[in-house]
């Protein structure tokens, strides 16, 4: 069902998520997705930039082009010698963080990270600026379909299941101020989903 709706889920994600205060863009390549991210470090005047370990970086490759307009990037995996009190801190002071998903659900707009090895929610949750990367074979129609494929998972065996899974519905939200909704109170102020199109 997944497969034969998959252009329907697309679309139907990119104006779900443009109502939860994502700022979408529909990429035509990897190259138009570079494009994109670049722009906005630069817009945004980033200096630092943090990332995820996600396998779409192999197709995606922003922290070449990022490198070469002076941003330093700093990959979660990549940094081994560095202590997690480091890292962390390098995430504190990142201007963005970029990450793959590992499921995009249309129906709420939700990017869902599946923390990892490579994979820390602390990159979508400590800079101001979160970018996620999603891939067309990610994208679902509903939670239902989400917990379906992850009982799936576990009752097949497949790798580590984590004590958690990250969903991430837009820009961090509170409403603990005198009930009045506060927008980047604990999280990032801007969220950017870039979706990747089925010939990307």
């Amino acid at each position: 069902r997944a497969q034969v709706r998959r252009a329907e889920a697309l679309g139907h994600l990119e104006r779900t998520a443009a109502r939860q205060g994502w700022k979408t863009h529909r990429a035509a390549s990897a190259e138009d997705a570079v494009s994109y991210v670049v722009g906005l470090a630069t817009e945004r005047g980033a200096r630092l930039v943090v990332r995820s370990d996600h396998e779409v970086f192999r197709r995606v490759p922003v922290e070449a082009a990022l490198r070469g307009r002076g941003t330093q990037v700093v990959t979660v995996a990549a940094n081994h010698s560095n202590s997690r009190g480091q890292l962390r801190e390098q995430m504190a002071q990142a201007d963005i963080g970029i990450t793959g998903v590992d499921y995009a659900i249309a129906e709420t707009g939700t990017c869902v990270l599946v923390p990892r090895q490579g994979v820390s929610r602390v990159v979508s949750l400590l800079p101001p600026v979160h970018v996620a990367i999603v891939e067309p074979h990610q994208v679902y129609e509903t939670l239902d379909d989400l917990f379906a494929l992850r009982r799936m998972a576990f009752l097949e065996g497949e790798g580590d299941m984590g004590s958690y899974l990250s969903l991430i519905s837009g820009p961090s939200r509170t409403g603990d101020i005198e009930q009045t909704i506060v927008i980047g109170v604990h999280g990032p102020t801007e969220v950017h989903m870039v979706i990747l199109n089925e010939t990307a």
